[in-house]
């Protein structure tokens, strides 16, 4: 299984003083990187994932968010792919998801991943028959997901 995971889901894991209703996506992002690491899911990232997260201004929050992705990726989408890129997020644009969340999915769909994890409400309300945009919530509870495996 592949997965993208939007640049709000790695930053989850560092936000403190949150309401209850976020703990639940804490914790599902904790079982996600935690299964990436076990190599039960590949890791997917771009550009725009790195772009973004160079841009976290806790410098311990932003090291160790890159040092989680650069051992445990399996792609990137680099820079050399952005004519592909650049077509394949027009039409997501078209859609009303933002251009760099456009450049996010339409990487996703590139490397032809599973699933997109994100919290971000108007991603997910974009259905495609090309990938599935999913809370990771939802995701950790689909039967395939299993941690105890």
């Amino acid at each position: 299984m592949r997965i993208y995971l939007d640049t709000c889901c790695y930053n989850r894991r560092f936000d403190e003083n949150i309401p209850a209703e976020l703990i639940q996506e804490k914790i599902a992002v904790y079982k996600i990187q935690k299964q990436i690491v076990q190599k039960k899911i590949q890791l997917v990232t771009s550009f725009m994932l790195h772009y973004e997260i160079l841009q976290i201004k806790n410098l311990k929050q932003r090291e160790s968010i890159e040092m989680f992705i650069r051992i445990n990726r399996k792609m990137y989408v680099g820079v050399d792919f952005i004519d592909i890129l650049d077509k394949k997020s027009e039409n997501l644009i078209k859609f009303g998801i933002k251009h760099k969340d456009a450049y996010h999915l339409a990487s996703a769909i590139f490397t032809e991943c599973d699933y997109f994890l994100t919290f971000d409400k108007k991603i997910l309300k974009f259905n495609s028959d090309q990938i599935s945009v999913m809370n990771p919530i939802d995701f950790v509870k689909l039967p395939e997901v299993d941690e105890n495996d």
